[in-house]
């Protein structure tokens, strides 16, 4: 259980890079991959159950699982963590006010708890705001790139079929990458991997137990 609380208690530092490049697609292109980008995201509630495996720095892995229940129009989440042995870690809620209802050690800060939203709002949410950049990359692959008052997001459709979610802070510093991969016919993925790298580089992965819709 010690492993897994760490985990979710790691800052990321992330090296500064610049945005790629986007060459502007014409506008008959434009809508269709703006459509792409926002494919692997929510399009209404969901009930979600992932298992999460995670790296720590030097190697240490932990082994929880989350049940997420998300709104995506409203933009509210209910959030619980369990160990494997089924104790609760983290029971939260958020609706434009963070409330935890229970916390275990680190679990308790509300500060840690928001960069979780946030972290689940990237994995599961169209990124907020209208898309600012439609085109594609050198190889080809298309690219949607979002600005909101928290910083940029690209949204790269793979040709291969994956989706990779690029979160950068507001110096341009890219502070989370989300690859969103083996597509359910519904078009949730079924696998989302999380990867932060800097001094104290992790990494998490959810593979999708079980998802129904929600009122």
């Amino acid at each position: 259980m010690k492993a897994a609380l760490l985990i979710l208690a790691l800052p990321a530092c992330i090296a500064c890079a610049g945005l790629p490049r986007i060459t502007p697609a014409a506008e008959n292109e434009k809508s269709d991959i703006v459509k792409r980008c926002a494919a692997p995201f929510l399009g209404g509630p969901r009930r979600l159950v992932h298992s999460i495996d995670g790296t720590l720095p030097g190697g240490a892995t932990a082994t929880m699982i989350g049940v997420t229940v998300a709104f995506p129009d409203s933009g509210r989440l209910r959030c619980t963590i369990m160990s494997i042995e089924g104790l609760v870690l983290l029971d939260a809620d958020y609706d434009g006010k963070l409330v935890i209802k229970r916390g275990i050690g680190p679990l308790a800060d509300p500060a840690l708890v928001m960069g979780m939203i946030r972290d689940i709002r990237l994995m599961l949410f169209r990124p907020a705001g209208a898309c600012a950049e439609a085109g594609t990359l050198d190889g080809g692959n298309g690219m949607c790139r979002y600005r909101t008052d928290e910083g940029t997001v690209d949204v790269m459709t793979r040709s291969g079929g994956g989706v990779e979610v690029v979160s950068y802070d507001s110096s341009l510093k890219p502070s989370r990458t989300v690859l969103l991969s083996d597509f359910r016919a519904d078009g949730l993925p079924r696998r989302i991997e999380l990867a932060a790298s800097g001094m104290f580089s992790y990494s998490l992965r959810l593979d999708l137990i079980e998802a129904e819709q929600v009122r």
